[in-house]
């Protein structure tokens, strides 16, 4: 006989500790950092703020935002290691999995690699949120035939990345543009790579372990793959023309419609709606104009079929408008995630932080979730192990 099973949720709904980095209120769809609205951060916050603000807990004053500037610039070139690194992959790899190993292999020439102290600590995390930017935008260089970019230290986060993938200092729309996005990614609670950065953590195991596990588990098509695969949907469609019947078709087959629907917002994202206004402005007159159309006609669509087939009231989430963003940027589809991951690298670390030295309370304790056995029971409830010639071919 086989044991009962229960529902699988997922932990949806299911607090496993306490923090004070960030807040979702999925029913009036807000988002908060440290207590403050991402609608305003978006507004007046750069990514360097951010840092400090997930980080340490507080708005930097001028002289500690100049300090954190300082460091990120201090290790913003590429560490020879990885380059060398970068220059052995195959040209083919998964972006995702090249950060992933990265990541891993900072650790070889981080000093303070098994530091207990906080401050130390603290300080190995600016270093990998630098250097984890650079080694994007050489990866994208070194996939295609370039060489990586000697990046100038007396610029943004924000100015230093784009001028790594382009080769060219950016202008200031263009670095407003790359700050927001890092700003709106920069952490979102629990979501799937943040909790697995913490469960990592909770061993006891180094920044770099905990976080290139992150990576992976963002690298997944229903976490940090999801931007990518709403583009490869506006492909997909290729124009406005095709939109209805191609929306009919997805949910008719029960198909999802990428980029709709939350996991935890029952109305719409805050970041989503941000993103479309700003997609909206950076995308106006160029070529790329026609994804930002795209999206609009398949949001309308989508959700007015979504209502009627399925009685469904789904609405865009961040990955909806920053697909078409980041395709405006000339960037690889498969480089959306680690995009992505440049970003989040700000919450990982702070949520690396919280779960090592117990800023929320109670302190953490290793995670150990419980499963619900469903396999096979026998009398006692094990059973007894048949000799090699009592055994019956099972299918692999």
């Amino acid at each position: 006989m086989e044991a009962g099973s229960v529902k699988n949720i997922g932990l949806r709904g299911v607090i496993v500790a306490d923090s004070h980095i960030s807040m979702v209120d999925g029913e009036a769809g807000e988002l908060a950092y440290r207590g403050f609205s991402i609608r305003d951060l978006a507004q007046e916050a750069t990514y360097e703020e951010i840092v400090y603000l997930l980080l340490v807990g507080s708005p930097p004053t001028r002289k500690q935002l100049t300090e954190t500037k300082a460091k990120l610039a201090e290790y913003r070139a590429l560490p020879d290691e990885i380059r060398s690194m970068l220059e052995c992959r195959n040209k083919e790899a998964d972006p995702m999995d090249v950060m992933q190993a990265a990541v891993a292999t900072l650790a070889d020439i981080d000093p303070d690699l098994n530091s207990d102290d906080r401050e130390v600590v603290y300080n190995s995390c600016l270093k990998l949120i630098s250097r984890f930017a650079t080694i994007t935008a050489a990866w994208h260089r070194v996939r295609n035939n370039r060489e990586p970019v000697v990046l100038e230290i007396d610029q943004s986060h924000a100015a230093s990345f784009f001028q790594g993938i382009h080769d060219k200092k950016p202008t200031a729309e263009e670095t407003d543009l790359i700050d927001l996005m890092l700003v709106l990614h920069a952490d979102h609670t629990f979501n799937a790579s943040t909790f697995t950065v913490r469960e990592v953590a909770s061993t006891q195991a180094h920044l770099y372990a905990s976080i290139s596990a992150g990576v992976g588990a963002l690298s997944g098509a229903l976490h940090g793959g999801a931007n990518a695969n709403v583009m490869r949907m506006l492909l997909e469609i290729g124009n406005t023309d095709n939109v209805e019947p191609w929306i009919k078709s997805q949910i008719d087959n029960g198909k999802k419609i990428m980029g709709l629907g939350h996991a935890v917002y029952k109305t719409e994202d805050p970041r989503a709606g941000i993103l479309k206004e700003v997609a909206e402005k950076a995308l106006k007159g160029k070529d790329e104009e026609k994804w930002f159309d795209l999206c609009l006609k398949v949001e309308k669509t989508g959700r007015e079929h979504l209502r009627k087939k399925r009685n469904l009231d789904l609405y865009p989430n961040v990955d909806f408008y920053s697909s078409p963003i980041l395709y405006g940027q000339g960037l690889a589809i498969d480089m959306f995630p680690v995009i992505f991951a440049v970003s989040r690298m700000a919450g990982w670390c702070a949520h690396y932080l919280e779960e090592r030295f117990a800023e929320a309370q109670p302190k953490p304790a290793l995670y150990r979730p419980k499963a619900n056995y469903t396999g096979v029971l026998c009398e006692g409830t094990t059973c007894e192990w048949p000799g090699i010639d009592d055994r019956k071919e099972t299918p692999q």
